[in-house]
């Protein structure tokens, strides 16, 4: 498999808080990856570095894609900002004229599997939380991109919702081929998802391994991360 994210000897500071000084990590195509750790490690800084949403002060993260990277990279972030009026149904109808590979059947599954038919005509900012965090996870899709980037994607989402948008994420990242990043405080979501496990700490990986190695090794992702938070893993 061949290197689709190259994140090369990076840094990055907000005022005097380090969050990544010189680290480094690459991530194969076709790879389903869990980012986890504690809060404040810098998952959600670096998914977004990845996104190309912001830069490193310094080194280098390289997107192995031959196609325009904006289009191939879809990102769920955990907040979505939009103006004021603007509709799930205006949304739609922007992506459909500029994402080439957003078909009209491809719009009607998008809004069969994130249920969003029961606010589509509703202003964003006036969604609840589980409608925003569904939809951002739509969007995440829409282009059907090579990367898909998902931050805390079940969080305020019903059990039912949950299940039925982590089976739909598993057949499309597999029928696809599709890198995924997932960025996560669930252990059990993850060894549903993912393939490969990694955990940040102190701007390190501190963790790396298949999730399978995971599971046999420390009998479940849970277990592994318990004993993470508690210092008993070195």
């Amino acid at each position: 498999m061949q290197t689709i994210i190259d994140v090369k000897n990076i840094s990055k500071s907000f005022g005097k808080k380090i969050i990544f000084k010189d680290f480094s990590l690459e991530i194969k195509e076709g790879q389903r990856v869990a980012l986890m750790g504690a809060n404040g490690c810098g998952k959600t800084t670096l998914v977004e570095m990845i996104a190309q949403f912001s830069k490193p002060d310094s080194g280098e993260i390289k997107i192995n894609l031959q196609n325009n990277i904006k289009q191939e990279i879809g990102i769920q972030l955990q907040e979505g900002s939009w103006p004021n009026g603007i509709t799930a149904q205006n949304m739609l109808d922007f992506y459909k004229s500029v994402y080439p590979k957003f078909t009209k059947e491809w719009e009607e599954k998008l809004k069969q599997v994130f249920e969003i038919e029961e606010f589509i005509n509703r202003p964003l900012k006036k969604l609840s939380g589980g409608q925003r965090q569904r939809f951002n996870a739509m969007i995440s899709i829409m282009n059907n991109p090579k990367i898909v980037i998902l931050d805390e994607l079940t969080t305020g989402l019903d059990m039912e919702l949950q299940f039925k948008i982590i089976d739909f994420f598993k057949v499309n990242t597999k029928e696809f081929k599709q890198t995924l990043l997932l960025v996560s405080h669930h252990p059990e979501e993850v060894e549903e998802m993912c393939d490969r496990l990694i955990i940040i700490k102190d701007s390190k990986v501190w963790y790396d391994d298949s999730v399978e190695n995971t599971i046999k090794n420390h009998n479940s992702v849970r277990e592994l991360m318990n004993r993470f938070f508690k210092g008993e893993n070195k």
